[in-house]
């Protein structure tokens, strides 16, 4: 049996030019639309490349998701959760466990702080700084479905990724 992965992503960085729009409404700025293809680019390099993605309904998640879908991609399905904008770590697993279809191999998740970041460390068992854009990828070796008990230690992460490291001029931007 192959492993799964579960990508956790933060959105990408979102503009506040525009202080009348409500938080959910707020779009991408450029240096958070230069930083979605690094990351994108980086998982097809390492062929950590999701065929399942869930993403909260706010503007830059969806802004985000849309820039991780690229031509050269494998077809994957997309749910679109409105409990995922500014979701518990709670919240986040049991979206998993409810839309995550036993045929998904590599599961995306796209949302904010501070769930995906509490949740991230949760299941690291450690501290991690999640940044707009920042990945977490996690193993999970031998599992049928994607209806477990995250607590039992069957997974493991693998790669934390974020832009500045792949591209480090994004930093002046």
């Amino acid at each position: 049996m192959n492993d799964r992965y579960l990508i956790l992503m933060r959105h990408a960085k979102s503009s506040w030019s525009n202080a009348s729009l409500p938080d959910f409404d707020r779009p991408l700025n450029e240096r958070g639309r230069k930083s979605v293809p690094l990351i994108r680019n980086w998982l097809e390099r390492n062929r950590i490349v999701p065929d399942c993605l869930l993403c909260s309904t706010a503007c830059r998640t969806q802004q985000t998701a849309e820039l991780m879908i690229d031509e050269r991609s494998k077809p994957y399905s997309k749910i679109d959760l409105q409990e995922l904008y500014l979701a518990s770590p709670n919240t986040i697993l049991e979206a998993i466990r409810e839309h995550g279809s036993d045929s998904c191999q590599c599961l995306m998740v796209i949302g904010h702080n501070p769930g995906i970041e509490v949740l991230a460390s949760m299941l690291a068992g450690r501290a991690i700084e999640m940044p707009t854009s920042a990945i977490a990828v996690f193993r999970l070796p031998s599992i049928r479905s994607w209806s477990i008990d995250f607590s039992e230690g069957l997974i493991e992460l693998e790669h934390f990724i974020v832009p500045r490291a792949l591209q480090p001029s994004l930093d002046s931007e």
